[in-house]
């Protein structure tokens, strides 16, 4: 397998992470976008914070946004309309309650390896597409500015938002870029023929398949000019759903993209792919097989076991090359390769 894993894998576990307010417990840590900031490496992590656990009942967290206020309800177990389901949610009424809200949390390292994570949320839910929370950010730098999407959960569905940093302790949120149901954007960190670029995967159902977009805007915001670019092949390591992972890095071959799939039984794995420097919708290689696929201890087991799934990849002026990823949406993790490697493994 052409990268390795840190040695020091978990690098974030929830211990690592201090609850928002005392009546919270951290549940996960996962999924960082990642980014290099002056002499420091930082992460973008994905937190996920939920109640106490009170024998008898199932447990949830909210953002009201009527109050603006975190709201905690309890469901006795007994109750003839709740259906429990994994530690991630259960069905109350028919209707899906995540047991954990997420925000996005600020972890720094000078090492890229050991890493000390903010006190403070960076971006927690202030909205009514938030009420359940803000996962999976991406970091793009583009035109002097760090721009941050990441998925708005709420019951309106999952929407994708930006926002915009200078320094990564204040961010100001731009707002909603793509409706619901859409997820997994990453934006190209420059423009290409005179736009930018961004990856995206709208909801497929009930027709089509769970696919990576390339869609094209002129201010970040309005986005169009649609392409179906990579779809699931059945049968396959990516044969139920894939889409984008980390930014894509340009080099002399093409983009190289560090990406995402599922097979069918929803075993998540991550892949290397090439596309036209000037036409990023036309993928000119992708691998055969997964470049990452769970397999320590710390990938298979976790609130989604057999899960690798990356946010965010560092590369240094040598063409070393660190995946951040999260693991078994639980926890941070690394593996390091190099742009060369990776550009291999798309072409095998």
């Amino acid at each position: 397998m052409p990268v390795k894993r840190l040695p020091a894998n978990p690098l974030i576990t929830p211990a690592d992470v201090t609850p928002t307010r005392p009546d919270l417990e951290i549940l996960c840590a996962f999924n960082p976008g990642a980014v290099r900031f002056g002499r420091e490496t930082l992460l973008l992590v994905r937190v996920g914070e939920m109640p106490h656990q009170e024998p008898g009942y199932a447990g949830y967290v909210v953002y009201d946004p009527d109050s603006g206020d975190v709201r905690i309800g309890r469901i006795r177990h007994g109750d003839p309309d709740l259906v429990l389901g994994d530690n991630r949610g259960f069905l109350y009424r028919g209707r899906p309650v995540l047991t954990s809200l997420s925000h996005i949390r600020v972890a720094r390292s000078t090492d890229g390896v050991h890493f000390k994570v903010d006190p403070k949320p960076a971006l927690f839910p202030s909205t009514p597409y938030e009420t359940y929370g803000c996962e999976d950010a991406r970091v793009t730098y583009l035109d002097g500015r760090y721009y941050v999407n990441y998925s708005a959960v709420s019951p309106r569905g999952i929407s994708t938002w930006l926002a915009v940093t200078d320094d990564f302790r204040q961010f100001e949120k731009i707002g909603m870029i793509f409706c619901p149901s859409n997820k997994d954007i990453c934006i190209f960190p420059e423009k290409v023929r005179g736009a930018y670029v961004c990856r995206h995967r709208p909801d497929a159902a009930p027709f089509g398949s769970p696919s990576m977009w390339t869609a094209w805007s002129p201010d970040l915001v309005c986005w169009g000019r649609h392409e179906l670019t990579l779809a699931p092949v059945p049968g396959t390591w990516e044969g139920g759903r894939l889409g984008c992972g980390a930014p894509p890095v340009r080099t002399r071959e093409g983009w190289l993209e560090i990406y995402h799939a599922a097979d069918e039984q929803g075993r998540y794995c991550l892949g290397s792919m090439l596309s036209d420097l000037e036409r990023p919708e036309r993928i000119l290689a992708r691998s055969s097989r997964p470049v990452l696929e769970p397999e320590a201890p710390y990938e298979r087991a976790g609130l989604y076991g057999n899960c690798v799934f990356c946010c965010g990849v560092v590369t240094d002026p040598k063409g070393g090359m660190t995946i951040y990823y999260g693991a078994a949406d639980s926890i941070c993790a690394g593996a390091t390769t190099t742009v060369e490697e990776m550009i291999a493994a798309a072409k095998e």
